[in-house]
């Protein structure tokens, strides 16, 4: 659980859980956020993600609902996911106010092969509601070119409930590897792994799929349901170039309670 108190440490790149280290100051594609977000997750052992356009099946299609998330109020960005046709979930650690919220956009095909002029945004400025003991924060967005998102690349279902120790997971995220590669282009990706405890915590489990700062926020899935089974959001035994040795997220049935409570 990341508490409250501990979000000012994310914000001048303290790293809880996972060392110390600065966030480089090298923007994005876009030049409008850091490459890396002002916290970080980590890669377990070699990184073996793909890119989303690679992913097959159910996998692929349940993809399409994971955006990359500017947060310009904080000169930031995380991942988040669509949750219904208008609703999207992400970190407290990303957004944790109304004021962090302003400004606030998402892109879902943010993805290889697909132009930045041609990345559609959404505007998901309005907050719903955060829950800074579940590092969970909900966000409205509204309609671009006359839809959706929700309609356009569909929405994840949060699992009744929650994973077992060993089980098949796959983390959908946005990043890329940029302690190997300087100024890459944090693309949409799949992270294939196993739940490694599923009672890390209370409220987390632990997984060894890879991931960096600016993933925080994304789905960790069931690679049998393809439902979403933890709210991905620290990782654990990092040091200064992003490697460790687990990543945790919240249990879904945590993350089913808080959205029972906004009416999802």
């Amino acid at each position: 659980m990341i508490a409250k108190s501990m979000r000012a440490l994310f914000l001048v790149g303290a790293l809880s859980a996972c060392g110390t280290e600065q966030a480089p100051d090298v923007p994005n594609a876009d030049g409008t956020e850091p490459l890396q977000s002002q916290e970080s997750t980590v890669i377990v052992g070699s990184v073996n993600w793909v890119s989303a356009t690679t992913l097959t099946g159910t996998q692929r299609t349940r993809s399409l609902a994971v955006g990359y998330l500017s947060i310009p109020a904080v000169g930031s960005r995380c991942t988040a996911w669509l949750v219904s046709p208008d609703v999207i979930i992400t970190n407290n650690h990303c957004i944790g106010s109304a004021s962090e919220a302003v400004g606030a956009r998402a892109s879902f095909n943010y993805e290889d092969g697909v132009a930045s002029a041609s990345r559609v945004w959404y505007n998901c400025a309005t907050l719903i509601k955060t829950w800074s003991g579940d590092d969970m924060t909900a966000l409205r967005c509204t309609a671009t070119n006359g839809q959706l998102p929700g309609n356009v690349y569909g929405w994840l279902t949060v699992s009744s409930t929650n994973a077992a120790t060993n089980a098949s997971i796959y983390v959908v995220h946005q990043n890329c590897d940029y302690y190997t590669t300087s100024g890459c282009t944090p693309n949409k990706k799949g992270s294939p792994g196993v739940v490694k405890n599923a009672n890390y915590s209370t409220t987390d489990l632990s997984y060894d799929a890879d991931t960096l700062g600016g993933s925080s926020g994304s789905p960790v899935l069931s690679s049998t349901t393809h439902q979403v089974v933890g709210l991905h959001h620290i990782g654990l035994g990092g040091n200064s170039q992003g490697r460790g040795t687990a990543n945790t997220g919240v249990k879904a049935s945590r993350v089913k309670a808080r959205l029972a409570e906004i009416g999802l």
